[in-house]
């Protein structure tokens, strides 16, 4: 009986494998791509939103389709809705962006024939061309700069700059603390091109004759600047003003402060024509306009950008705090301080000023006013805010469009890494110049030719057709 039932067992098992047998899927045969629809290897084309993938044959998805998107050489994302099969053909939905370089990647087992063999995993890739999103109609920028009474060389500066704006950004060096092109320098060795601008600082205006001639630094002499000018190049300046700690500290240069938190110094004191502190500001801007009436005499224009930064944290962190005594008044003084400056340079026929206010994106109540400013400018640092590199600041580029209604141009004054063409195009935040700080962070880390703006990135920067160089700019003074 034993092995009349192994007998039997075995028997049925044979019967039961010649009636229905296994089906065996020729995988080889799987249905193959004919075509994609946008074209494999197809760079600077228009952004799309569907791709179609044609097959040999009629085509048929499985419960969940794995497919991937890849926007750079790491990163992807899944196509989890939308996708379709009709006939032959796949499609399904993709948001693109401009100057980016995207891989599709269909995964097996995402298609399939009807005798259920799927197809091989299947890639592609294709690049989208650069385009300018910028909206110029959210501008209504004046034609001439605010004061009347600027020089020729202020007014064709003022339209360049109009002129270029939401089209293309120039390029900026700030100067390695006192009177030089040293940044300039390192970005040319660097990419075989000189920024645009050159900021320069009357940091050192202490240590600089008229007041306390030094033998390292004298802003009377003007050569460095004219250097750049003769060479085509743009000239900015800013000034972190160093003033006494107190009244007592009144010619004791080596104490000077900028920080709010050490002296007595403030808008409110400074703007008081009473105070000690406002006779030791008058001096002090009287010196500094002279400087610039320097320059006006060679027929330089400079890119103005005094009392940066004004309100610090005020209005974005939680202390409430300003960094520089220029802020320590509150806006209405503030203000009070940057008008004082404004009519006490131009009763001193200092015309050659466009006027560059440096704004934290939060602090509308501290704009000068429309009559007092012709840009508004952003200093940003990715470090302090764990924000990625290289974003087009957006947000920050609206912000400051907000304050002035669209006005006024808008500029990137200073920060550690630039925002990229492709996103300020793609975002339409195409700032009116952008410039990278010198030396290093907090960490030891410089801010060009390092993670932030690293060789490769300033060179293609540099050299991009979007990136305003010194090389490229008309006869302006």
């Amino acid at each position: 009986m034993g092995l009349l039932s192994a007998g039997f067992i075995a028997s049925c098992s044979d019967d039961d494998n010649a009636t229905s047998g296994r089906r065996v899927i020729d995988e080889s045969n799987a249905p193959k791509v004919v075509s994609v629809i946008p074209n494999d290897g197809a760079s600077d084309i228009d952004t799309v939103s569907r791709v179609v993938i044609t097959y040999d044959r009629e085509i048929f998805l499985p419960p969940h389709a794995t497919i991937r998107v890849y926007s750079n050489d790491t990163d992807y994302v899944y196509v989890d809705s939308g996708v379709v099969a009709n006939g032959k053909t796949l499609t399904f939905p993709i948001t693109t962006k401009g100057a980016t370089s995207y891989k599709i990647q269909v995964l097996k087992p995402t298609v399939r024939d009807t005798t259920y063999a799927f197809a091989s995993d299947y890639e592609f890739s294709f690049t989208t061309r650069l385009y300018n999103n910028f909206v110029d109609t959210l501008f209504n920028i004046a034609d001439a700069p605010v004061n009347e009474n600027a020089t020729d060389g202020a007014k064709a500066l003022y339209a360049y700059l109009k002129s270029q704006f939401g089209k293309k950004v120039l390029s900026a060096a700030i100067a390695n603390v006192n009177w030089n092109t040293e940044n300039a320098e390192a970005m040319y060795s660097i990419t075989g091109k000189y920024p645009a601008i050159n900021c320069f600082d009357f940091i050192h205006h202490i240590n600089s004759a008229p007041l306390n001639p030094s033998n390292w630094i004298d802003y009377t002499d003007t050569k460095v600047v004219e250097d750049w000018a003769d060479n085509n190049g743009i000239v900015s300046c800013m000034w972190h003003w160093n003033v006494p700690k107190n009244e007592a500290g009144i010619g004791k240069y080596s104490e000077y402060t900028t920080s709010y938190s050490e002296t007595e110094f403030s808008a409110r004191n400074a703007t008081r024509t009473s105070s000690w502190q406002y006779a030791v500001a008058e001096k002090d801007m009287d010196i500094i306009a002279d400087y610039l009436l320097a320059l006006q005499a060679k027929g330089i224009a400079v890119l103005w950008r005094p009392l940066h930064e004004a309100a610090g944290n005020v209005g974005r962190y939680t202390d409430g705090t300003p960094w520089f005594w220029w802020g320590n008044g509150g806006s209405v003084q503030f203000k009070k301080l940057w008008q004082l400056m404004y009519n006490r340079f131009k009763a001193k026929g200092v015309n050659n000023l466009i006027w560059v206010w440096t704004s934290e994106g939060t602090d509308a109540a501290w704009y000068p006013g429309d009559d007092y400013v012709d840009i508004i400018a952003r200093d940003y640092y990715c470090k302090d805010k764990t924000s990625e590199y290289h974003t087009s600041l957006v947000s920050e580029f609206e912000a400051l469009r907000l304050i002035s209604g669209g006005k006024k141009m808008i500029a990137f004054s200073e920060g550690d890494a630039m925002p990229s063409v492709a996103n300020m195009l793609n975002d339409g935040a195409v700032w009116s110049w952008c410039m990278p700080w010198y030396g290093k962070d907090s960490d030891g880390v410089p801010y060009i030719n390092s993670a932030y703006n690293t060789a490769l990135f300033m060179t293609d920067w540099l050299n991009s057709e979007y990136i305003i160089t010194r090389d490229e700019l008309p006869a302006l003074k």
